[in-house]
């Protein structure tokens, strides 16, 4: 499955295993509205959910209850995720906090204009985007989110993606491909804030 195996490998990243899953492009009982930006555990307070199986577990559930639905909007969840990733900049203990919003996606993105101005907005905060497309689909737009073609003329890099079934055989390259530009993009905003990794001082 392509959140157990994409998961397994992002989230020992986060220290305290927690995280918060949304979906979007559902029918929401018992009025069947649709929202782009419904927690799958139900609980818009807090829609952190323990590990990746906890994500799982919601997300099944969530299919029970909730009908899918187009269009596929995306732009409100990266929004949402970029003020959540400026709101923890700095965590209570004194670290460094960086969000990794991951997004699994069977089909390209209806909201795309709208997508690529979220993108832009969040070129200046702590965030990377890894987007996995997973089937057959034509994801000829998510390459085009990703950017790398027009590297230099669009800001910040923050956009990875990821066709899922073209590794899906292979881990250890699933891996690869997730982990390729989040390095660098870590790096590249530290770098354009002035802030050293802990223990350092900026030269």
């Amino acid at each position: 499955m392509a959140w157990s195996a994409v998961g397994q490998v992002l989230q020992d990243y986060d220290w305290d295993k927690q995280f918060p899953a949304y979906g979007f492009g559902g029918a929401l009982p018992p009025r069947n509205e649709v929202s782009f930006e419904f927690a799958l555990n139900a609980n818009a307070q807090n829609p952190n959910c323990a590990g990746i199986e906890g994500v799982i577990g919601a997300y099944q559930t969530a299919l029970q209850n909730v009908a899918l639905s187009g269009p596929t909007n995306c732009a409100p969840i990266i929004r949402t995720a970029t003020r959540y990733a400026n709101s923890c900049a700095t965590t209570p203990g004194g670290g460094q906090g960086y969000l990794i919003l991951l997004i699994l996606t069977d089909g390209q993105f209806t909201d795309l204009a709208a997508c690529v101005q979220a993108i832009q907005q969040a070129q200046s905060s702590p965030i990377s985007i890894i987007i996995v497309g997973v089937g057959n689909a034509d994801f000829s737009s998510m390459e085009y989110l990703d950017g790398d073609r027009d590297k230099g003329t669009r800001g910040r890099d923050i956009v990875q993606f990821v066709p899922y079934n073209k590794y899906a055989h292979a881990p250890m390259h699933l891996a690869r491909e997730l982990l390729a530009e989040l390095p660098g993009q870590v790096e590249k905003y530290f770098t354009s804030k002035k802030i050293p990794p802990l223990g350092h001082k900026m030269h």
